[in-house]
């Protein structure tokens, strides 16, 4: 995956094989680095969340500065400054802040997912990364082919996977860097994040926020559903993800004018 190419990544959301929301992830370079977005409308399990999470990182992929902000019965905010220079990590939550030595290079949930991405671990490997509060064990499993729709044809790509912990994590990355899937064990569920679609996106152009699916006719289908059988995911083995269709050219715009490149997963 090119990180110097600014594009969006937007995911589908399972819980329990049931439609759970979407997310997004925005990756747009700067000139010390990069600046991860990720929104996200969680709508299982319940409560309901809007969520927003903002990661700043230098060109070797550390953070210097995390935002965190969840909705639902509430509001959570966060924010979290790491300092080599002057080796803390300040944290802070609402009125409270805090402060924790920095002695070793630490990761925030966004940067952690783009670090995994860059290893280059043997299968059976372990690699482990610090976090504010804590630590994290990824470890490399054997590759995993995927049967994705890449033209209109079907075809197995192969993926590379990772297991976090803790927290039971599974993260699949395909050949080109890209992370393809997501899931977690949440109670005594699967909570699960798919790729279906990769903008490119153009210099300085801004993305509308996540919609929320509070329509009326919205809520009405998924109360005549909620008591319909709904395909489980595929095993981990043999997901498939859907594709996003392209926009349609609006008219009277140039022929000339850059389009912007996507990528669909089926």
């Amino acid at each position: 995956m090119d990180w110097a190419i600014p594009q969006s990544l937007r995911y589908s959301l399972r819980y329990a094989g049931h439609s759970a929301g979407e997310q997004r992830l925005t990756v747009e370079p700067r000139r010390d680095g990069l600046r991860l977005t990720l929104e996200a409308n969680v709508e299982l399990p319940p409560p309901k969340t809007r969520q927003r999470w903002e990661s700043e990182v230098d060109r070797e992929g550390l953070p210097r500065r995390y935002r965190e902000r969840v909705e639902g019965n509430g509001a959570r905010v966060m924010e979290v400054d790491f300092s080599r220079e002057d080796g803390l990590v300040t944290v802070s939550q609402g009125r409270d802040d805090f402060a924790i030595p920095y002695l070793a290079d630490m990761y925030d949930p966004l940067s952690l997912i783009l670090a995994v991405g860059r290893l280059n671990l043997e299968v059976g490997g372990v690699e482990k990364f610090a976090l504010v509060g804590g630590r994290a064990y990824v470890e490399r499993l054997p590759d995993q082919a995927l049967e994705v729709d890449t033209g209109g044809e079907k075809t197995l790509r192969n993926m590379r996977v990772y297991r976090l912990r803790p927290g039971l994590s599974l993260l699949y990355f395909d050949e080109d860097g890209y992370p393809v899937r997501l899931t977690q064990k949440v109670g005594e569920h699967v909570f699960e994040a798919e790729l279906v679609q990769v903008e490119r996106l153009e210099a300085g152009q801004r993305l509308q926020p996540l919609e929320r699916r509070s329509e009326p006719g919205s809520r009405a289908n998924a109360q005549r559903n909620a008591g319909r059988p709904r395909v489980a995911a595929p095993e981990p083995g043999k997901p498939r993800v859907v594709a996003g269709e392209p926009p349609k050219e609006r008219e009277g715009e140039s022929s000339n004018r850059r389009r912007r490149r996507r990528r669909r997963y089926n």
